[in-house]
């Protein structure tokens, strides 16, 4: 049964319930492959605490994020067919896009939307888009949204339309020119829906899955809830609870829904679909006997295109580490109320997996990291991301304090604090205090908590004034505090 250890556990496995258990994620559901052959593939723990009802390679999760790279897929496969370029203007598929900068805008690409390089900034779009899911949600309060500049009573944004006015009349600013720097973006990847809508004259979940979800055989994965809800197997979510830094996990059945970020991180499946997935990269974009996607285009998704931190780098929907030990790694992540997803592949060595928990802000990448490592043949706990060495730090490190937020509810406090910065986030996205980074380069830190390290990197402006902090693989900017005092009421601009 899942949750207790079996006679002849392997030691991958029986390190991944411990892990499973020290981190407290209710239940989680792995797979790996090596070739055509199974390597792996169980559940740990439970989809329903409660019930005692077990999480399993069929139990369906949330992905989040890692709907991306489902996106870039059918953007290429589009490419191939005609329809588009990859270098195209989004203006020339999506004549309403518009920006407070309009030369600038009239520049971004469908390419700069794929590598989120188009300039866009963090924005708190996702709570307007799923603004009648929230309403319901039992961990959502909106008081701390309305505290971090997110407005409870924004009117819903159910199209796409809506989305391409919001980012036409909202306050913010671009973070630079398209393709000078890499900032994640949920919008960006919005309007690439909205192009595959236009460009193919369906509508996006019914290309996505005529395209690519139903060729490949993956009968189980949908963006629709209802749909969902039909299968035997479907996760309850937790979530930590918005009050309570270390508090108690807070049990819903309220999936967030949205229509115009559906490309950004809708889709929801179960783990043995996902090995279906995995093979597409493995084979060389074929799924079986069907072509889901050329070699070429495949090749194009996996080329580092630019980068995210040392060692890392983002293509076509996917993260790309170059060099992992002698092997490249294209992966990508989610993260989402009740979702924690990831899933790996090493196209030329014809192994990957995917691993799905229930609980958002689980760490549950640390299971399918440790999968991939003993394929390698390398330790468990070896970690994807290395970070630079410790050194002191030439400088004086009271340049870096102050109030760092973005528009998606990211808001931190730096401080510095023996030869190193104390770092204390306000926000919704992360809740924690008391983090210590330290110096690792110039305008370069880390932090290191339970095991692993996080690279944190300081970007300064013209005159050299330290502007704004790579987190969370989003560029936030540092504010005065007038500007935080402005942001309850809609003032502040992002």
């Amino acid at each position: 049964m899942a949750g207790t250890q079996r006679p002849g556990t392997s030691e991958l496995e029986r390190y991944i319930e411990r892990c499973r258990q020290r981190r407290r994620i209710p239940g989680l559901a792995l797979g790996l492959v090596a070739g055509d052959r199974t390597v792996l593939a169980r559940g740990f723990g439970f989809r329903d605490v409660a019930a005692r009802a077990p999480a399993t390679v069929h139990t369906i999760f949330g992905i989040a994020s890692m709907t991306k790279s489902f996106v870039a897929m059918a953007l290429l496969r589009l490419a191939e067919h005609g329809a588009l370029r990859i270098s195209d203007p989004v203006v020339r598929h999506l004549p309403g896009f518009r920006t407070p900068e309009p030369r600038r805008t009239a520049k971004i690409t469908l390419a700069h939307l794929l590598s989120h390089s188009s300039g866009l900034p963090p924005l708190p779009s996702i709570y307007y888009t799923a603004a009648r899911s929230l309403s319901r949600d039992p961990p959502y309060d909106p008081r701390v949204a309305r505290r971090v500049g997110i407005d409870p009573d924004h009117p819903p944004i159910d199209t796409y339309e809506g989305l391409l006015d919001y980012l036409a009349t909202a306050r913010y600013r671009l973070l630079g020119p398209p393709g000078a720097q890499f900032s994640y973006s949920n919008e960006g990847y919005g309007l690439l829906g909205a192009v595959i809508e236009r460009t193919s004259g369906e509508r996006f979940e019914r290309y996505l899955e005529e395209e690519v979800l139903r060729p490949a055989g993956m009968r189980h994965t949908m963006f629709d809830t209802g749909i969902m809800l039909r299968e035997p197997e479907v996760t309850t979510l937790y979530s930590p609870n918005w009050h309570r830094p270390k508090g108690r996990l807070v049990a819903s059945q309220e999936w967030w829904e949205d229509a115009s970020l559906r490309a950004a991180g809708s889709l929801r499946t179960h783990v043995a679909d996902l090995m279906r997935y995995v093979g597409i990269y493995l084979h060389g974009g074929r799924a079986g006997r069907e072509r889901i996607l050329s070699s070429a285009s495949l090749e194009e998704m996996l080329r580092p295109r630019i980068e995210v931190a040392p060692g890392v780098a983002y293509g076509y929907g996917l993260a790309i580490l170059p060099d992992y030990h002698g092997h490249l790694v294209a992966y990508h992540g989610g993260g989402l109320k009740g979702v924690a997803s990831e899933f790996a592949v090493l196209p030329r060595d014809g192994i990957g997996g995917a691993v799905l928990a229930n609980a958002d802000g689980a760490p549950s990448h640390l299971a399918l990291h440790a999968g991939i490592n003993r394929l390698l043949g390398l330790p468990l706990a070896t970690p994807f991301e290395e970070v630079p060495r410790g050194r002191r730090h030439p400088g004086p490190l009271g340049e870096y304090a102050g109030w760092y937020a973005s528009g998606e509810g990211i808001w931190c406090r730096i401080r510095p604090q023996r030869a190193g910065l104390r770092l204390d986030f306000r926000g919704i996205e992360y809740i924690d205090q008391g983090l210590r980074l330290r110096p690792v380069g110039d305008d370069g830190f880390a932090l290191r908590k339970g095991g692993e390290s996080r690279y944190f990197r300081f970007l300064r402006d013209e005159r050299g004034k330290v502007r704004s902090v790579h987190l969370g693989w989003r560029w936030v900017r540092r504010r005065s505090v007038p500007e935080l005092r402005r942001a309850r009421t809609g003032g502040i601009v992002w």
